[in-house]
This record gives C-alpha cells, structure tokens and sequence, in this order.
C-alpha cells in the first residue's frame, strides 16, 4: 500500500503539462527584439601561439555587425572564469591556479580553444564570417598523455604550473600507511585508466543576453546548472541577473562555468545597441 504522505507517497509532477504540450521555454525560445548572433572561431592546434588574426574580409561580409578577438577582451579588461575551489597541497599550500581568460589573447592551450567571436545578423551570416578570419599560428609541442604529463621535458601547458602540476594532495597518516604496506601478506600495484567521458545533453550549450545601457544592468540567460557563477566570474563589479529558463538534462557537465556565456553578455553592451528589453517571463523548470 502506498502511503498518502512521506516516504514512498506519491508525488505529484508539475512541470510536465508544459513539456508534454510543447511549451516549454528554452534559452532558444527566448523572444530577444533586435537579437544578433554569435559564432565562435576555435583552434584546430592542441597548443599554439597566436601570431596574427586577420579579420578584415570577415567583416565585410554580409550581415556582419562586428568581431572580437582576445586582444578586445584584454584592452576591455573582462576578468577570465573563476576556479570553483582553491585544493590545497600535501603541504597546505594552495593549488597554482593558471588564469582561465574568456577567449584566448596569445595562446591556445586545447583544440576549440576561442579565438574570435562573430556577432552578424544570423547564425548562417556570422558562421561563414567566421571561416573567412584568416589566424596564423605558430604550433606548439602538446601534452596530450596525462601518463607522461609530469615527466621531464613534457611540454608545459601552464607557465604557472612548473612541470604540469597543479598540486601533488594526499590524505591520511603516511606513516601508519606504510606500516600497513609492511606488513601485509601480499601487495598487488595496478594502473587505473579512467575513461574519458563526453556528456551529452538533450539541449546544447546557449546563451542568450541583453544589456540595458539605460540602468547598466546585464541579463544573461543560460543552460548553466551554476547560473549564480555566471556573473561574477567576468563582471564582479557590475549588476548581472543570471537566470536559467528551461533546461534539458542536468549533468556535471552543466555545473562548469562555460567561457562563451559571459562573454555573450559582455559584448552585448560593446555593441551599444538599444535594449532589446526582456522577454516575457519564461516558465521555471
């Protein structure tokens, strides 16, 4: 018999009317007035400087409104994404912490690694902008192996972590340990190669923003399982409501702090163009 309250009652599920009858409303949904779009250019290298971006052709092009590069974000002076926690070390010193810039200014550091942003008229318009940004590399040695990563002369993916580490942590009593080790029977030593996993979710990263150059107020609309993250991460000084309308498919891949978000609302006032003004209230998921 089921219970009519506490454990094992059932629940009654509210949001799946809207679901079911195709009203959900997701960050694509959202009713934007003049809304521009933006495709992002990324690295094809694992590892390379950026000697040269030339994006002259690119913005003569049909339906362009502007492109920026990582060298906008710098003279702009938008602070980079936030470490979610500070790990300290088996010494109690904190982890090094390499800056995490909003799209790369001189390095790239992994494949898809942003270089360019294109804001045009269309998704189609800033998408074949984007493949006419001509970006000169100079290709750097990767460190691709996390088996060889701390090895000696491994190339260095982060100037701030000698070696390629990041902190060396441990917990317990290292003596009583090894005492442990001593004294057993039998001692069995296997490598554990975890997969690399590739989530997936039913509705892809987005970002929708408004800026309201009347209040100097940011919207950002977001897929983030962390929308509170969103803003303090790129603009700590300015008010930034961060909201997160319907969503599809809650996953640790959605906690992180994605670069492309922010940034979306950062431009959206280097633009200055009129406020698009919000959309209707979307329903809460």
């Amino acid at each position: 018999m089921i219970a009519a309250t506490g454990i094992g009652a059932r629940v009654l599920r509210t949001e799946d009317k809207r679901f079911l009858t195709g009203t959900g409303r997701y960050v694509d949904d959202l009713p934007l007035a003049r809304a521009t779009y933006a495709y992002f250019l990324r690295s094809p290298h694992a590892h390379a400087k950026i000697k040269s971006i030339d994006t002259a052709a690119a913005k003569k092009m049909p339906g362009v409104v502007e492109i920026f590069t990582g060298k906008d974000l710098v003279d702009a002076k938008v602070g980079g994404l936030i470490c979610g926690w500070v790990v300290k070390d088996k010494h109690g010193q904190p982890h090094k912490a390499p800056p995490h810039p909003i799209m790369a200014a001189d390095t790239v550091r992994y494949v898809g690694d942003t270089v360019a942003m294109v804001v045009a008229n269309s998704h189609d318009e800033a998408k074949d902008a984007a493949e006419a940004i001509k970006v000169d590399y100079d290709v750097k040695p990767a460190n691709i192996d996390l088996a060889t990563a701390l090895d000696k002369g491994a190339p260095e993916v982060h100037a701030e972590a000698p070696g390629n580490l990041v902190y060396d942590w441990e917990i317990g009593v290292k003596a009583d340990v090894d005492a442990a080790f001593t004294k057993a029977a039998h001692v069995t030593k296997l490598d554990l190669i975890n997969n690399r996993l590739i989530p997936n979710a039913m509705e892809p990263r987005a970002a929708a923003a408004d800026y309201d150059k009347g209040t100097g107020n940011y919207t950002l609309w977001s897929t983030s399982q962390n929308p509170h993250v969103l803003p303090c991460s790129a603009f700590p000084s300015t008010s930034c409501a961060s909201l997160r309308p319907t969503w599809a498919a809650a996953s640790a891949a959605r906690s992180s702090a994605m670069p492309t978000r922010p940034w979306c609302a950062g431009r959206r006032r280097a633009l200055d163009v009129p406020s698009s003004g919000p959309p209707s209230a979307p329903n809460p998921s």
